[in-house]
């Protein structure tokens, strides 16, 4: 074979694997386990509520990495004093979100993102807190403009949950 014949060939070789891993990449990070994120994607702002009290708490910036396969969040409150960064991505096995979160604390969550009927959650699962109770953020009243986070603990396995606290979450990118 000559020299022409053989670098036509490399070049449609490397043309088509090039072409079926952008494919499988469109495929695979394309499931219903990765559009569960897609609500939540853009820059918000963060309030605590209590009573009809709203807080400022600060800056959440969620986004898609990796060609949609990882979701990143950042959270920064107000003068640097708190923040987390947050990386997760759809097990393979499970199908399922897990999500590794790193506080300027100095600790970690891990949590799986759950759907139960009309209800999302992320449920913790591991990480540094010093309680076993069962813990997550239940997710609720999502719309394109706002979400709202429930925190909530159980103290009997997960049969009752209790309220801890509860924080509105508002657009800022349009």
């Amino acid at each position: 074979m000559n020299g022409h014949k053989k670098t036509v060939l490399i070049l449609l070789v490397l043309c088509n694997c090039l072409f079926m891993s952008g494919q499988s990449n469109d495929t695979i990070c394309s499931t219903a386990s990765h559009k569960l994120i897609e609500p939540f994607l853009g820059e918000w702002d963060e309030d605590e509520v209590t009573d009809s009290t709203e807080v400022y708490l600060g800056r959440l910036t969620t986004r898609f990495d990796v060609n949609n396969c990882a979701v990143t969040q950042r959270f920064k409150a107000p003068n640097n004093t708190f923040s987390y960064l947050s990386h997760g991505y759809v097990n393979p096995e499970s199908g399922l979100w897990e999500e590794t979160f790193v506080f300027s604390t100095g600790s970690f969550s891990k949590f799986l993102w759950i759907v139960d009927g009309e209800t999302t959650y992320l449920l913790r699962v591991g990480g540094t807190r010093k309680t076993n109770a069962p813990y997550r953020l239940r997710y609720v009243n999502i719309t394109k403009d706002r979400y709202d986070v429930i925190s909530e603990q159980s103290n009997d396995g997960g049969k009752t949950w209790e309220i801890l606290d509860f924080t509105k979450i508002e657009r800022v990118d349009q």
